[in-house]
């Protein structure tokens, strides 16, 4: 039986065909890359060597000019009146237990669960004179936006997997803290919707032969969210005005603002990924550079590069060096405008569906693990190597960029960025250690 009947009879009782064809094509072309053998190695430019990767901390101005770098703090005041014609749909990462944060004390106290479910739900922080959880929150901000009016309507939509999918669709059972009604009841109005949740499912690992294993089946990385709905918009004769928002379910602040978005209505930006001034504290994440190849791309340099190519000390201080020019440090929120996106495609490409998918295909990433003596990898890619895929083919094949970069400076980043790693991020944030 070869692999996708194999992964279909796997889930063919529990999820619907969709939803396994969606999962079976993402893990596929993760799989084809770990066959070739295909990786991609980065060299950082250090101003001695000969490498193309050009780190934006020693970048030209005429190379940052090519990165396409909008600042938050040069956007009009004005919220965008065409924001009235747009749908707005809010997606939160909910697909991952997140074990780093510890938290079984909070599921004990606020709920009746013992398993962990997402970081969202699970953990707690007070509203009007009780406990809620975090993915809850999301719920009623999501409402909040769907009340002012700026947009055509507000759909909100999670993505989960079997580790989390219980704890996120309870939420939605849960009542109203105002309206005593469940939140599947309020979010079923015009203005404001229960989108189709994401289902992320866990794929086969790699066993330490080399062989495809079933028996030990692990997440893939959120590039599935990217590939999943690039793939949508590829498909799709009809889309709409949408703006899909992408952040993380355990930051409150990670849906950008009506200005953010005013920006991207108003000059019809296809993809915009949000940054962030490199801070100390970004040492160990993902940051921006141009390789300058004929033509020229963006990428996104991340620590584990830097180390296998011995330059993790230069790679951590990259920004932060008295002279440098800022570094852009990657915060996983995703903008994509999805008429303008589909533009872009029907002006330019005429490739098959399986091109398509070989493109938006985000680089494979081998985490490898080790349990009971034995030892296994892991296939993963991140969201935001599916997007700069995507934009290098155009730029290689087009001259021009579908992602735009919107920076956010360090007296800013917290209106939208504020990630918890660990248990000490949350109690530092909300100060559940005082209660």
């Amino acid at each position: 039986m070869d692999l996708k009947n194999k992964i279909l009879n796997y889930f063919k009782d529990t999820y619907s065909k969709e939803i396994i064809e969606i999962n079976y094509l993402y893990f596929e072309s993760l799989y084809q890359k770990f066959k070739d053998d295909f990786s991609v190695e980065m060299t950082l430019s250090d101003g001695v060597n000969d490498s193309v990767v050009i780190p934006l901390p020693i970048a030209t101005d005429a190379d940052i000019d090519f990165v396409a770098v909008q600042d938050y703090e040069s956007l009009s005041r004005e919220v965008s009146p065409l924001l009235k014609d747009f749908r707005l749909r809010i997606c939160k990462m909910q697909a991952g237990l997140g074990t780093s944060v510890k938290r079984e004390d909070l599921l004990k106290k606020y709920t009746n669960r013992k398993t962990l479910g997402s970081k969202g739900t699970d953990l707690f922080i007070e509203y009007n004179s009780a406990r809620i959880s975090i993915a809850e929150m999301q719920l009623l901000l999501a409402q909040k936006r769907a009340s002012s009016g700026i947009y055509e309507s507000v759909v909100f939509s999670n993505l989960i997997n079997s580790e989390t999918e219980d704890a996120v669709n309870g939420i939605w059972n849960n009542i109203h803290p105002f309206e005593n009604k469940s939140y599947n009841e309020v979010f079923n109005t015009e203005k404001l919707k229960k989108g189709n949740e994401i289902y992320q499912l866990m794929m086969p690992t790699i066993s330490s032969d080399g062989s495809v294993s079933l028996e030990r089946m692990a997440p893939a990385g959120h590039g599935f969210l990217g590939f999943n709905e690039l793939l949508e918009i590829f498909r799709n004769e009809d889309i709409k005005n949408e703006i899909l928002v992408v952040g993380n379910g355990e930051d409150l602040k990670s849906t950008p603002d009506d200005l953010i978005l005013s920006w991207i209505a108003e000059n019809n930006v296809p993809i915009a990924m949000l940054t962030t001034t490199k801070l100390e504290k970004d040492k160990k994440g993902g940051q921006i550079a141009m390789v300058k190849e004929d033509p020229a791309f963006i990428t996104i340099v991340e620590k584990a590069q830097a180390e296998k190519a011995n330059q993790l000390q230069y790679f951590e201080e990259l920004g932060l060096r008295a002279g440098d020019k800022r570094s852009l440090f990657n915060t996983n929120i995703v903008v994509i405008n999805k008429k303008a996106l589909k533009e872009k495609l029907i002006a330019h490409l005429n490739i098959s569906e399986e091109h398509f998918r070989q493109i938006i295909s985000p680089d494979l990433i081998k985490n490898s693990k080790k349990k009971e003596h034995e030892s296994y990898t892991q296939l993963e890619g991140a969201i935001g190597s599916s997007l700069l895929n995507l934009d290098k083919y155009f730029r290689k094949s087009y001259n021009q960029n579908l992602v735009s970069f919107l920076n956010l400076a360090p007296e800013n980043r917290e209106k939208f960025f504020v990630p918890i790693k660990n248990r000490d991020d949350f109690d530092e944030i909300y100060g559940e250690s005082k209660f």
